[in-house]
Parts: structure tokens; sequence; C-alpha cells
């Protein structure tokens, strides 16, 4: 992703941009049917993991206490529901991740076993930024680039559901005044996974960017607006620490909370040896998980490995995975893409014309650009489609979000769809389930 001069002065207060990733092998993990395989990183993968843990599936419920105890390691439970034998197992004696890969693949008890992978956020907020410039909002007949929010808002209703958006990232900037009326509160609030003891207050300004495009007050008279005029839209701030036990832990309490929409604005590249625990989390979420595909002009059907995303390329029917279009409504320059890999595109801001959003501040807001705030917009746009239409399934607002494009001809043959999101669009065909 490119930045502005004043980002490149200030760079040690922005988000990194993704690393590249290297490649994966398999290693069976015990002769037994419909047992999955271990990831274990070649010594030369460019993956980041945590030392001293992995990433365990135990087959056993009355054995914890003798594998603890034999490999010498710490185990905390990562969720429940389908994942209800998932353990993060920390050394106690600082064991590499590579030698507890090892040990555990030996045991009949452990199904799985894998690095706790380490994941990138996938934008940079940049400067301070003005109040007229939401281009991205309009229809899309006034800007090329808009979803149509602004026509989408005419079909709203007062009386429709308020729905709540998992955002799991840096957290959130819980006193702004742009968004802290749209938190979820109570039995939903957010979390910290990083300090369970403390809010989800933003680490980095990530997070809170990312939330104001989905949920921003609307209509308030202050700054920027959100995807929802009357406000139905909810932030469940998920803050982690963007490893693979973290994310699990994140998701399964956005699931236990019935949170209908994830939005998952980081990923790494790699090798389709895949982060096996995460993609079994995800594939047991029964809602809508929304996915960047990067910012690296990568085309992820190149056949090349190393130009895969992941979550985004989790083979997955519950995955939406979304590119970055710029002003004029075409592939941003910066955008990953795939004909068949990648499903929609969404306002991302280029340079010259980045996205506003809410900044670190009180009341301040900055500006930024990437696929992780195009994943936001399509976040946005599934929580409408739930507050309008709420017996609609995943799987139907998926297929309506992809059916209810703006075609572009710069899209064709980059995103399966075709073309930019349009809430109006969507809206309008929800009716039709």
């Amino acid at each position: 992703m490119r930045k502005n001069n004043f980002a490149e002065k200030t760079s040690l207060l922005l988000l990194i941009l993704l690393f590249a990733v290297g490649q994966f092998y398999f290693v069976p993990v015990k002769a037994k049917t419909n047992v999955k395989k271990s990831v274990v990183p070649e010594t030369s993968s460019g993956w980041e993991f945590k030392e001293h843990e992995v990433v365990v599936k135990i087959d056993c419920s009355n054995c914890l206490g003798s594998i603890a105890k034999k490999y010498d390691v710490y185990l905390s439970p990562l969720g429940g529901g389908e994942n209800e034998y998932f353990y993060l197992a920390k050394s106690l004696s600082k064991k590499t991740a590579r030698k507890l890969v090892k040990e555990f693949e030996k045991d009949s008890n452990i199904e799985l076993v894998q690095p706790n992978f380490k994941y990138k956020p996938l934008a940079m907020v940049s400067k301070d930024a003005y109040f007229s410039r939401e281009w991205w909002l309009f229809d899309s007949t006034q800007s090329a680039g808009g979803v149509s929010a602004t026509s989408a808002w005419d079909l709203e209703s007062k009386s429709q559901r308020n729905v709540a958006v998992a955002v799991i990232d840096s957290g959130a900037n819980l006193k702004h005044k742009d968004l802290k009326k749209n938190l979820t509160k109570g039995s939903a609030k957010g979390k910290n996974f990083e300090n369970p003891k403390k809010k989800p207050t933003d680490s980095d300004g990530h997070g809170s960017f990312v939330s104001g495009i989905i949920a921003a007050q609307t209509n308030n008279k202050r700054g920027v607006s959100g995807g929802s005029f009357f406000n139905h839209l909810r932030i469940m701030p998920l803050r982690f620490d963007f490893t693979t036990s973290q994310a699990i832990e994140a998701l399964n309490y956005a699931k236990a909370k019935g949170v209908l929409v994830v939005n998952a604005s980081w990923g790494g590249y790699g090798d389709d040896g895949l982060d096996l625990a995460l993609k079994d989390a995800i594939s047991s979420y029964p809602g809508v998980f929304v996915a960047a595909s990067g910012n690296e002009s990568l085309n992820h059907d190149s056949g090349n490995a190393d130009d895969k995303m992941y979550p985004c390329d989790f083979d997955l029917a519950n995955i939406i995975c979304v590119s970055a279009t710029d002003q004029n409504g075409n592939l941003a320059d910066y955008s990953d893409f795939g004909a068949t890999s990648v499903d929609v595109a969404a306002p991302g801001g280029t340079d010259g014309s980045f996205l506003i959003g809410l900044s670190m501040s009180k009341s301040r807001y900055d500006e930024a650009e990437g696929s992780s705030l195009s994943t936001a917009f399509v976040s946005a746009e599934a929580g409408l489609l739930f507050s309008k239409y709420p017996n609609l399934s995943g799987t139907q607002v998926i297929e309506i979000v992809k059916n209810s494009v703006d075609t572009n001809a710069s899209l064709t043959g980059k995103v399966s769809s075709g073309g930019k999101v349009n809430f109006q669009k969507a809206l309008l065909n929800g009716a039709n389930y």
C-alpha cells in the first residue's frame, strides 16, 4: 500500500504492511480416519509465528492433565462449540515451536498441531482529514466510486433491528465521539484477548478506522458517516494480537454472542499449507466472514502459491473476499485480485483520494487507503441486509452481495462478481429472498 508524504514522515506511528510469507508442507499426525494433518513450516519459511507455543487439537477430554505434564506445557482453551478441543499449548521450559510440533505429532491423542501463526493488518493511517470528501458513500450515478449507500438509506427504517459486526482487529477508539454510541454493550460488549482484564481499546488506529467505515454515527452533524443512516450497525471490537490462537478465541466469542458478521481486515501470504486451525474455526462460524484480499497487486489465481492470501483464500462458503477500488470505481493499483478467489470489490481509496475515518483521538479524523477499508464496506452491507431482512441466512447474504454489484470493465476477470458492491441494489434484491 502507498501512503502520502505526511505518512512517510510519521511511519513509526503507522501500521506496517503485510509481510510476504513462505511455504509449508504437510506432516501426518497419526493413522486415524478423518484425522487432519499438522502444518510444519520449512526452515526457510517466511511465516512468522510465536515461539515456545503451538495450537493443538486434543482428541480426548480426560487426558489434558497428563498431556500438560508430559510435554511441560500450559494448556489454554480457545473456545467452545465446534472448536471445543482446540488449545494453545505454551511451553513452560521454553521449547521452540518446531520442537513442540515434532513432539506433539507423535502423540495419538493429538489430532492436529501447528505453529501459532502471526498475521498483519492491511491498512495504513496517515493524517487528519477534512469532512467533505465522502465520495465512497454516494450513489454510483453521481460518483463512479460510490457504493450507493446514500440511496440505500432511503430503504432503511427506524424500526429495523440493530445488528452487531465483530471487528477482529487492533481494538477500537471506545471514546471517539463518532463511534461510542454505536458500540455493543452489556453481555455483548467487545473484548480484549491480549489482556482480558482491560477494555478493547485500540492499540494503533487500524481497528478504529475500519470500525468507523462500518458504523460511525450517521446524521449527528459530526465527522463522517457510517453504513447505516439510522445507526442500526453496532461494532463489537475484539482486540487480538494477530495470532492464530487469539483469532480463534475472538471468532468463537463472536459466535457465542450470536454475531452475524465478522470483519477480518488482515491476513498472510503463503502456500497451500494453510492455517488449518483457523480454517476450521471459520468453517464452523454460521455467519458471514469478510476478509481482505491484500495490497500487493498480486493475482491470487496466478498459480504461484506465494500469491495466495489467507484467510481470504480459504475455500470456505462463508468467506467473502474483497478487493479495493479507487474513486473512479476501478481496481486500485495496489489491490490484490483473483477472478475466482476474490469475490467483490469496494472502495479502498488511492493516493489523492484517500478515505476518511476515525483516528485515535476523541474527535479527530485520519486518511487511509487499502483493502482493509474495502472489507469494512462489505461488512457494513452484510449488516444492513441482516438488519432489514432478519430471516436471511449467511449464505443468502453472501449471494445477494455478489449479485448486487456495479459491473466495471476494470473488474472483469479480476473479481468473480465482476463488480463493486452497491448497497441500494443489495437492499432491493434482498426483498426477493
